[in-house]
């Protein structure tokens, strides 16, 4: 099980997180677009030195190729995680950039808004190394870090669907991961939101995130 926590803003939120067990670690470099969780180049340098032996997944917004690979040059990630390229590019440009980006592997968001998510994860699957399944925000329909979930239903089809390793995510935390888990099967889980604190949605809670990767881990199918 890949146990994925997003949205560090400090380095020592990144050690919270590799001190829980986590496998990879989001962070959110900011490129001018509006993002709460979003961090300078300085301050997402000094997050990822403090995460050793745990893989750097560094998420970018744009849909412009060489904005993307220059967020890649300064994360300097294991794995880049783009948002918003399903909704835009063809899969043979998506094929294109993953090529560009080798050694680094590359993360596509599939955003689950009903069934129709099935056949984009379908055609998208064999041109990225994992899928990650996340929610639209009910209002806007801005895809990721609403803290609200999606029909797991369609995830688990999508996981029987493809072979490319599958993140769910999507409003995941201690209170719900066991369950979503057993529900859809797949790959790896993702949390930001509901491991963030209560007081301060841009720092994470040390007992959300250690409870989050102990339950995750307990799951085995």
């Amino acid at each position: 099980m890949i146990i994925q926590i997003y949205g560090l803003t400090t380095p020592d939120d990144a050690r919270i997180v590799v001190e829980a067990g986590a496998d990879n670690a989001g962070v959110v470099l900011d490129e001018g677009y509006d993002a709460w969780d979003s961090v300078d180049a300085t301050t997402a340098r000094a997050i990822v030195a403090e995460l050793r032996d745990i893989n750097v997944v560094a998420l970018s917004l744009s849909v412009e190729s060489d904005e993307i690979r220059r967020t890649v040059e300064v994360v300097e990630p294991q794995i880049a995680h783009v948002v918003r390229l399903t909704d835009r590019w063809e899969a043979d440009a998506v094929a294109t950039l993953r090529e560009q980006l080798l050694p680094v592997q590359l993360m596509l968001t599939i955003g689950v808004r009903d069934e129709r998510a099935i056949e984009v994860a379908r055609r998208f699957a064999p041109v990225c190394d994992y899928l990650l399944l996340d929610t639209p925000h009910p209002t806007t329909g801005v895809v990721g870090a609403t803290g609200v979930t999606h029909d797991w239903s369609v995830s688990a089809r999508i996981v029987d669907a493809v072979t490319t390793p599958v993140v769910l995510a999507g409003g995941l935390g201690p209170q719900n991961v066991a369950e979503a888990i057993a529900q859809t099967r797949p790959a790896g889980v993702d949390s930001e939101t509901r491991t963030s604190r209560d007081d301060d949605r841009r720092r994470k809670d040390r007992a959300k995130v250690r409870r989050f990767v102990e339950l995750s881990r307990a799951q085995s199918f």
